[in-house]
């Protein structure tokens, strides 16, 4: 086995290991697809979005010359966030995903790695925990079906600008203990029309921010930080409010009890669980925390 970097050429090629190895696991296990139609290259958005973020931080494995694996990681000024990982099921039990992960491991050396994975893989979360990760908190996959009535936005709900910056990356600290800003800075520069960042403010203090990304190959909430449930139910409805709500996913911590049944009233149904797991020294969350998984840097 090799393992090596992912060349520029190789897009295609990777963007097809995830599209086939997440649907055919997804199928397998849960009767549904992760990703909608049969073109593989709705997930070119993953090299695209990563490459551009971390030049050079997605690692492949090659059998026999051929693409056995692939795992993206982020390197930030606090961790290493693990990305995406698939392993094509033909080399099922040659140690693909655990030779991927061990390298990444090596590469963040004392820096805390973490990740968020599904909880109904059980391989996965084996994988993970004897490579010394731990469960840091449970999040629902949840999802508001079409139709279903809403509440207005807040007047506390503006745009996100790139003046934020310096609030959001000091909201993030206190909350997580983690700073990422480059992706603050990503989401608010790019020019694709993919992204959208809300600001929850209450007397002009930022109580919490929400992204979004509305793509063929991801159409998801997050990432978010709030100090509060009620910031975070304010900022998840405000963005329903704006791209429709059928099949537009978002994680939201199973601890927070007030707000998973505030979005249950709404009519939201749960879709999957997920855990957030660390390897190494962190903080437990002091607020709400959003995962996402495009891009999955915190």
């Amino acid at each position: 086995m090799t393992i090596r970097e992912l060349a520029i050429n190789e897009w295609d090629k990777v963007a097809s290991l995830i599209f086939h190895s997440t649907n055919q696991w997804y199928l397998k296990k849960l009767n549904r697809g992760c990703f909608p139609g049969e073109d593989p290259s709705i997930c070119r958005i993953f090299p695209e979005v990563y490459e551009k973020l971390d030049p050079g931080c997605c690692l492949v494995a090659e059998i026999d010359g051929e693409f056995a694996g692939s795992c993206f990681y982020h390197p930030r000024e606090t961790h290493v966030s693990l990305g995406i990982m698939n392993a094509n099921p033909k080399f099922s039990g040659q140690g693909v995903a655990r030779n991927l992960l061990d390298r990444i491991i090596q590469r963040a050396g004392t820096k805390p790695v973490r990740l968020v994975s599904s909880a109904l893989n059980l391989d996965s979360y084996s994988l993970y925990t004897r490579a010394g990760f731990r469960p840091l908190a449970i999040y629902q996959d949840m999802f508001l079906p079409a139709g279903k009535p809403l509440p207005p936005p807040s007047e506390r709900i503006r745009p996100a600008t790139l003046n934020d910056i310096p609030a959001l990356m000091n909201l993030e600290e206190q909350i997580s203990g983690i700073r990422r800003e480059k992706d603050w800075r990503y989401f608010l520069s790019d020019d694709t029309g993919v992204w959208r960042g809300l600001i929850c403010e209450n007397e002009e203090q930022i109580t919490g921010a929400l992204f979004s990304i509305n793509h063929p190959g991801s159409r998801m909430l997050g990432p978010g930080i709030m100090v509060d449930e009620d910031s975070a139910f304010d900022l998840i409805t405000a963005h329903l409010n704006h791209q429709g709500q059928d099949s537009l996913i978002f994680l939201v911590p199973a601890a927070a009890s007030h707000l998973v049944n505030r979005l249950y009233s709404l009519g939201a149904r749960n879709c999957e669980i997920h855990l957030s797991q660390v390897r190494g020294e962190t903080q437990e969350p002091a607020g709400i925390v959003m995962p996402t998984f495009m891009p999955e840097t915190g």
